[in-house]
């Protein structure tokens, strides 16, 4: 009966379809029976996978004592299923301290269907300083595999923080204290309060600390002598009030032995019987402390990133999208002609933060994504005199020569300063080595520019605008924004031609509207906007996953993108488009 019980339910389990083996244990301690999926070949899956890394405190390195993960969630975009998946991940190098997660197995994904997988990750306290590449493979039984793909990103060894003794003052005055002279400092017999001033300047934040002021001459008394101070940031000042009162017997010249200890959470930067400077008959010297930063050059060095040919594989790490991973689309314009302009530096006023960068970004997306094979790239040494007209001019510029009417397909990118006039009825693009008080004869008229383009007849205009004209540079998280015209409450009304708005081939692409700032995104180190455009191209702006983006998608994306992230920053920006909104950009 025993026996028939036991096969009955190895039938019924068998038959259950289940997606996961089965174990099954008999009476016997030494029978175990594992039952396998059967795997049968039929039509094949198509896999795609968007994998994403983050980590803790999302600055895209793993620093000693913190944690990450590493998610791949993976679909099957084919007709059949896939079957015995593996997914797999190794490291490059070995490290006690690195503790990586095992990979999983699947047995089957069946058609639109997805699984979501999360490797973690873990840096121990004692991590080595090192840049890890991790190995992802996604395997299938009958071989229908994802190409490998690579995330690599630097462990940071613990930085220590460091606790130092910015000063001490003597308050002989007040409750609590008796002072033969009031001078400011200490004599035997009298009882002072002392302000001790410490301050972290180390890399790192000393948690929970504590101290404990104490002395070996049993003539010295002290009174709230032990406490915490808790947690001291990087270049943080926090001050210490115990009282001291050395009675007759204490005749020290040199320094009183009175030593401060303190200490933290992993025991790392702490003084330890640190003698103070305080003295009989004589003030101890003046506080001073100094301006910590972060070592932020340090983070921004080798950040995770990854890396793949895959065009089935999309990658995101923390909350910031890797826009340098540019894998080429089928798009190819063989009569498109591409100029890129990012002026970053300027002679007579601020920067215009990332702009160089921008349109190098840009470039790569104009290529491999959009298909333009002629490209030019300026940059803010090229952009001088009348650069401008000398190249958008209709009559004589260098594009003209370049553009057959009816054929070629134009691409504009411009990123930097759009400066208005104080009016506010017209915005400039300014070279290098403009002023704004010349800004009317040095500058070039935004109206002027679309116009010039509009008569050169080419087939199809597009432009991408990364710059504000409400008067103010360029802000981000981290640069404050200044005001590039000298003047309060400009609202810009610019007297914009109608001639190329005419025009169903003629498509502008801007970061914000007249009178709001266009920011900076310190993450990518890019423009906001061109940030969200990159991503879009990537393939975030195929809202109906069509494998198609158009320029209606693309402009959809982008304004939502950039308007919810740059409240978050500072301050409203909108951008705007203006053209035919089914034309087709790319398609992958």
């Amino acid at each position: 009966m025993k026996i028939f019980t036991f096969l009955f339910l190895l039938l019924i389990i068998a038959n259950s379809g289940g997606f996961s083996q089965k174990v099954i244990s008999a009476k016997s301690p030494n029978t175990r029976l594992i039952i396998k999926p059967e795997y049968t070949r039929g039509i094949p899956p198509d896999l795609y996978v968007e994998m994403n890394f983050e980590d803790d405190n999302n600055n895209s390195i793993l620093e000693a004592n913190e944690s990450a993960k590493l998610t791949l969630l993976i679909k099957n975009k084919g007709k059949g299923p896939a079957q015995g998946l593996n997914v797999t991940v190794k490291d490059s190098i070995m490290d006690p301290e690195f503790k990586l997660g095992d990979g999983q197995e699947i047995p089957f994904l069946y058609p639109d269907n997805s699984i979501n997988i999360t490797i973690p990750i873990h840096a121990g306290l004692n991590i080595k300083s090192a840049e890890h590449k991790l190995e992802i493979n996604v395997k299938e039984y009958f071989g229908y595999d994802m190409d490998p793909a690579y995330l690599l990103f630097s462990t940071l060894k613990f930085q220590e923080p460091k606790i130092e003794l910015a000063g001490i003052k003597i308050i002989d005055a007040g409750e609590g204290t008796l002072s033969l002279v009031q001078d400011g400092q200490l004599q035997a017999g009298e009882q002072v309060k002392a302000k001790i001033v410490l301050q972290n300047t180390g890399q790192n934040v000393s948690k929970n600390t504590k101290y404990n002021i104490s002395t070996t001459n049993p003539d010295i008394y002290i009174s709230d002598g032990q406490g915490e101070l808790g947690d001291l940031a990087i270049g943080e000042v926090k001050e210490i009030w115990v009282t001291i009162s050395p009675n007759k017997r204490v005749v020290n010249k040199d320094k009183l032995p009175i030593y401060i200890t303190t200490t933290n959470e992993f025991s790392r930067g702490n003084l330890s019987k640190e003698q103070l400077s305080i003295f009989i008959g004589q003030k101890p010297p003046e506080i001073e402390t100094i301006a910590i930063k972060p070592d932020i050059e340090k983070l921004k060095q080798q950040v995770a990133r990854f890396e793949t040919s895959s065009t089935k594989i999309t990658t995101n790490v923390g909350n910031i999208i890797d826009i340098s991973q540019v894998v080429p689309t089928k798009t190819r314009r063989s009569d498109a002609i591409a100029v890129l302009i990012g002026i970053e530096e300027y002679n007579y006023f601020v920067p215009a933060p990332y702009a160089e960068n921008d349109a190098v970004i840009m470039k790569e997306y104009f290529k491999n994504v959009l298909g333009i094979e002629k490209i030019f790239l300026y940059k803010s040494k090229d952009v001088t005199g009348y650069f401008f007209d000398n190249l958008f001019n209709p009559d004589f510029g260098e594009l003209q020569k370049a553009i057959l009417k009816g054929e070629t397909d134009v691409f504009i990118y411009y990123s930097g300063h759009g400066i208005p006039n104080k009016e506010g009825t017209k915005v400039y693009l300014l070279p290098t080595d403009g002023r704004v008080e010349a800004i009317e004869k040095q500058g070039y008229d935004l109206n002027t520019l679309y116009a010039n383009l509009d008569a050169m007849q080419a087939r199809s205009v597009s432009v991408f605008m990364d710059a504000c004209f409400s008067g103010a540079s360029r802000p981000s998280e981290k640069i404050q924004p200044e005001n590039l015209i000298a003047m309060k409450g400009v609202r810009i009304k610019p007297d914009i031609t109608e001639r190329w708005q005419t025009n169903p081939n003629f498509t502008v692409f801007t970061s914000s509207d007249y009178d709001q700032t266009s920011l900076a995104n310190d993450a990518s180190q890019t423009g906001l906007f061109t940030y969200y455009l990159c991503a879009g191209l990537l393939g975030k702006a195929d809202g109906d996953g069509d494998k198609r983006i158009t320029a209606g998608e693309l402009q959809d994306y982008v304004t939502n993108q950039v308007s919810e992230t740059s409240v978050k920053i500072r301050g409203l920006q909108t951008p705007q488009f203006h053209g035919n909104r089914d034309m087709i950009l790319t398609e992958y």
